[in-house]
């Protein structure tokens, strides 16, 4: 029996709404946005099936084949809620991207693949009041240069290419 997780495909723009939320609202902390509230997530859906035993995050749209593991990287945590005062368990969507040095991706095509050489994780920056976003220097194997850009915009390019 597989069990859905259904979300809603807002890719990077789902980062932008959780780090504007936390400037409106003024928090010490991001929100983590809930699978069960309609609001953006950077993946389609999360899923599970039982019987095979595989996840996926539903992102066949995607240009790079970002799989279930990158779970983490993307900042998607299955975690304890209350609804209605009962315990609940939920995708949870929260705004720090943390691709990690050594994180291999082909593309959908099998054509090309991004290698991760260096990173360092998005972040609050408490002293400007601002996000910082971190960066990313991977390799790309159809031009074999090695590119900088931040959290978001690597995120963007294994999106759309």
């Amino acid at each position: 029996m597989a069990v859905d997780r259904l979300c809603y495909a807002a890719g990077v723009d789902a980062v932008h709404y959780i780090i504007e939320m936390r400037k409106k609202k003024g928090k010490s902390q991001f929100d983590r946005l809930d699978e069960d509230k309609e609001v953006p997530f950077t993946v389609p859906a999360v899923t599970w099936d039982s019987v095979k035993q595989v996840g996926s995050l539903n992102n066949g749209n995607w240009s790079f084949d970002v799989g279930y593991a990158f779970r983490e990287a993307l900042d998607l945590i299955f975690m304890d809620r209350t609804r209605n005062k009962l315990k609940v368990n939920l995708w949870t969507q929260g705004g720090i991207i943390s691709f990690k040095e050594g994180d291999l991706i082909y593309s959908r095509c099998g054509q090309r693949s991004v290698q991760v050489r260096y990173a360092t994780s998005m972040g609050w920056d408490v002293a400007k009041n601002d996000m910082y976003y971190g960066n990313v220097t991977y390799y790309e194997s159809w031009t074999s240069e090695i590119k900088h850009v931040t959290q978001l915009d690597f995120l963007s390019m294994l999106i759309n290419g």
